[in-house]
């Protein structure tokens, strides 16, 4: 109870201090590649940071202008939308079609305009999330200057816990890091193919579907499952039947390959999490949090039961979230 009204209440500190975090997690990796070729933290730790914060930078000035476009669509989508309820209710679909042609069922579904405000909104709540970045990067840069002293500051304050303390660290770190980096190189990678194909087929919005697609896919279970339904209704508006069942065969494939195949070979077993905890996160971290909060709560909670299984007091607690016990043998 306690957690869940610091969550509340805390949220514009919380909130900006776990996605500093997970940055930092991220750029941990090629930080520390550089600094093998360079031997200097302040360029190594400059060159990723300024690298991160240009790559944001064009990202958003090309989905803008993306998501511009697909407003720009949207009469023309509407007008395909209206003709295509027609063709559905002249057809014999064995009493299918009185459903299909049913305008206040069809709009609440597919509608253009629904998609559209159904895409404004998450990227609202995003861009929302996004504007206490200057906060995040404050955390950020006081995380990575006292990188190296708070190790010294807990062997001088605890000197008979501190062997078993960088044990827990370093071993938890390691594993948070090859989740963090695996999670993040896997959304990128079916966003980019879901951006590919998308584009293959013309659809309205490619490269604005592609982002949602990167973003949601940090919700586990649903996540993906949300950011494909709008793309793939589009394909049935705009498309033939034949190149819209093919488009939703390509996007389902790539999920399936992403989700099923490759991140778990990325992240190793040891990341597994049972899906009740994961879809309990996601109720509790979007209820306080919004949208964003389901999309960080995920790896906030895994990279929290990597901590306590490294821990032998905290690992039965740890062994409870795992998806499967024979993973921890």
């Amino acid at each position: 109870i306690a957690v869940y009204l610091a969550m509340i209440h805390l949220k514009s500190i919380l909130m900006p201090l776990a996605v500093a975090i997970l940055i930092y997690f991220i750029i941990k990796p090629p930080e520390q590649f550089i600094y093998e070729k360079v031997g200097n933290r302040f360029v190594s730790y400059g060159t990723v940071v300024l690298s991160f914060i240009v790559t944001i930078s064009l990202v958003s000035i090309f989905l803008y202008q993306n998501l511009s476009q697909f407003i720009d669509e949207i009469p023309t989508i509407t007008e395909e939308f209206e003709n295509k309820k027609q063709t559905l209710s002249d057809l014999d679909l064995y009493g299918l079609e009185v459903i299909l042609s049913d305008a206040e069922l069809l709009a609440s579904v597919a509608s253009p305009s629904n998609i559209e405000s159904f895409v404004l909104a998450i990227l609202g709540t995003v861009g929302g999330f996004f504007g206490t970045m200057v906060t995040v990067i404050i955390f950020l840069l006081f995380i990575i200057l006292e990188e190296h002293t708070i190790a010294k500051r807990f062997g001088a304050a605890f000197p008979n816990s501190y062997n078993r303390a960088k044990k827990i660290v370093s071993e938890s770190t390691e594993s948070i890091t090859a989740y963090v980096v695996s999670k993040v190189t896997c959304s990128a990678g079916q966003a980019l193919v879901m951006t590919l194909i998308l584009y293959g087929f013309d659809i309205p919005g490619w490269f604005l579907f592609g982002i949602l697609c990167f973003l949601l896919d940090f919700i586990p279970i649903l996540g993906a499952l949300f950011a494909t339904i709008p793309p793939v209704i589009i394909g049935f508006i705009m498309l033939e039947p034949m190149s819209a069942l093919f488009l939703l065969a390509l996007l389902i494939g790539n999920q399936q390959v992403f989700g099923s195949f490759v991140e778990p070979n990325l992240s190793g077993s040891k990341i597994g999490i049972s899906p009740f905890i994961l879809l309990l996160t996601v109720m509790v971290f979007s209820q306080v949090w919004g949208i964003a909060g389901a999309i960080i709560g995920a790896p906030i909670v895994i990279i929290a039961r990597l901590i306590l299984d490294e821990n032998e007091n905290t690992r039965p607690v740890a062994l409870m979230m795992a998806n499967d016990v024979e993973e921890e043998e």
